[in-house]
C-alpha cells in the first residue's frame, strides 16, 4: 500500500509541477527532481529503493516506442549520416574517453572503468530537446536532435549490457585488444538480434492490427506491444532496446495504413497521458532516492 500512495503522490506532485514549470519557463524534469529532492530530505519521510527492473521493464519500453514511433522516416532518411556518428561514434568515444580517465584517476580496472564509461557516455536529452524548442532552431536540426537522443540512448545501454558481462563474466585478465574484439562481437550480437527480434514482432503488430477495427482494442495492442517486444529481446538474449526501437521505428512508418484518424487520435492521447505520469514518476523518484543512496554509502 505504501508503494501505491508513493506513486499516487508523485503523479500528483507531477501534475502541479508541469503546470508551473511552462510560466517559470523551467523544464519540467528539473522541477520534478529538484520536488523529489525537497520530499527527500523532509525529516521521516520514507526510504525509497527502486528496484533497476522497475525502471527497465515498465517504463523504459514504452518511452523509446513512443519516441521511436513519432520519428519520421523522411527526417531519419535526411539525417542518418550525422545521427549515426553522433549516436554511436560520439557514444563509443565518450565511453572510451571516460573509461580512461577513470583508469588513470580512480586506479580501476579496465573493464570497472567501462562500466562507468558506459554509464555516462549518453546524454539526457530532455534539456537539449526542451532548450532546442526554445531557441526555435530549424526543423532538420531538430529531427537530428531527436533522432541522435533516441538511438544514443540505445547505444549506450548497450554498452552498459557489454561493460557488465565483461566486468562479472570473466573476462576481466583479457588484454586490451582481447577485450575489444570480445566488446565488438557482442555488440554486433546484441544490437543485430535485438533489431531482428524487432523487426519480426513489428510484422506481426501490423498485421494483426491491420484487421482490429475496435479502437479500444487496437489501443491495447498498441500499448502491449513495446512490452511484448522487450521481453521478447530480453528472453533471446539481446537488446530489448533495441528490439524496441526498431518495432517503433517500423510501426510508424506503416502507422497510417493500418489505422484510422480518429483511431490515432486516440492512441495519441492515450499515449501522452501514459507517457507523461511515467516520466513524472521517473524524474520525481530520482530526487526523493537520492537522499538514500547517499546516506547508504555510509
Amino acid at each position: 500500500m505504501r508503494t501505491v500512495e508513493i506513486v499516487v503522490l508523485l503523479v500528483a506532485v507531477a501534475t502541479v509541477v508541469a503546470a508551473f514549470a511552462g510560466r517559470l519557463r523551467v523544464p519540467a524534469p528539473s522541477l520534478l527532481v529538484a520536488a523529489g529532492l525537497g520530499v527527500g530530505l523532509v525529516p521521516g519521510a520514507p526510504a525509497v529503493h527502486v528496484p533497476p527492473a522497475v525502471v527497465s521493464l515498465v517504463v523504459l519500453p514504452p518511452l523509446l516506442y513512443a519516441a521511436s514511433e513519432e520519428l519520421a522516416w523522411r527526417d531519419l532518411r535526411a539525417t542518418w549520416r550525422p545521427v549515426a556518428v553522433l549516436a554511436v561514434g560520439l557514444v563509443l568515444a565518450s565511453a572510451a574517453a571516460v573509461a580512461a580517465v577513470a583508469g588513470a584517476v580512480a586506479s580501476l580496472s579496465a573493464s570497472m572503468a567501462f562500466v562507468l564509461g558506459a554509464v555516462l557516455a549518453s546524454t539526457d536529452p530532455v534539456a537539449v530537446s526542451a532548450l532546442g524548442r526554445r531557441l526555435r532552431l530549424p526543423a532538420r536540426v531538430q529531427a537530428l536532435v531527436q533522432a541522435e537522443s533516441l538511438f544514443n540512448d540505445g547505444t549506450s545501454l548497450v554498452l552498459f549490457q557489454i561493460a557488465v558481462s565483461l566486468a562479472v563474466g570473466g573476462t576481466a585478465a583479457m588484454n586490451p585488444a582481447g577485450m575489444l574484439l570480445h566488446g565488438a562481437g557482442q555488440f554486433a550480437v546484441l544490437a543485430g538480434g535485438g533489431a531482428a527480434a524487432g523487426a519480426v514482432v513489428a510484422v506481426g503488430a501490423i498485421v494483426v492490427r491491420r484487421r482490429i477495427t475496435d479502437p479500444v482494442l487496437e489501443t491495447v495492442a498498441a500499448l502491449l506491444t513495446p512490452y511484448v517486444v522487450y521481453l521478447l529481446g530480453e528472453t533471446l538474449h539481446v537488446s530489448g532496446v533495441t528490439a524496441v526501437i526498431v518495432a517503433g521505428l517500423a510501426i510508424g512508418a506503416w502507422r497510417a495504413k493500418i489505422t484510422t484518424a480518429q483511431t490515432r487520435l486516440q492512441l495519441h492521447s492515450v499515449y501522452q497521458t501514459v507517457i507523461f505520469v511515467l516520466e513524472a514518476v521517473v524524474f520525481a523518484l530520482i530526487g526523493l532516492e537520492l537522499p538514500t543512496l547517499v546516506r547508504d554509502l555510509g
